[in-house]
């Protein structure tokens, strides 16, 4: 073999190792995205959800500092499925000899999942007159979406009770 044909040979090889890396490099991308999605780790796209995926639905309750009431939730934690129906319950109690008007104010941790969680029934979309003493047990009633996001795992529904002013 003269040094025409080694160069030609080398040539050759040079050319298909080129042809490879230049393959390589355009598949990397869909490949990488189809590698993360597989192991969980394509968290930058919250579009991404899965059906039948579970939430773990926690409730909070405060008091305003000037209202002589408490609040527990009864069910304080409770796993939610996609596309089911959470109901959780509350108690209301006055602690003072007077009649109160309150409202229940709802918030959501993280934000969106006020997205997900739409409110059948709740004791928060009316104001509240609770007798002296008195003892309540609440509700309400949630609807889970049909798709959860993959990485939402927990979500906190927290209810502030404030006092109304009577008119």
């Amino acid at each position: 073999m003269d040094l025409t044909q080694k160069n030609q040979r080398l040539a050759l090889r040079l050319m298909a190792v080129a042809v490879l890396m230049f393959g390589f490099g355009y598949a990397l991308s869909p490949l990488y995205s189809a590698f993360c999605k597989a192991i969980g780790l394509d968290r930058a796209q919250a579009d991404i959800t899965l059906p039948g995926a579970a939430l773990r639905l926690e409730f909070d309750s405060n008091v305003a500092a000037d209202l002589p009431m408490t609040m527990q939730a009864l069910d304080p934690v409770v796993m939610a499925k996609a596309g089911g129906v959470v109901k959780a319950r509350f108690v209301l109690q006055n602690q003072s000899d007077q009649v109160l008007q309150v409202r229940a104010v709802p918030s959501f941790a993280p934000v969106r999942a006020a997205g997900l969680l739409q409110k059948l029934e709740c004791f928060c979309f009316d104001q509240l007159q609770i007798a002296a003493k008195e003892r309540r047990e609440v509700t309400v009633v949630l609807l889970v979406a049909d798709q959860l996001p993959a990485e939402m795992g927990a979500a906190t529904l927290s209810y502030s009770l404030q006092k109304i002013a009577p008119p």
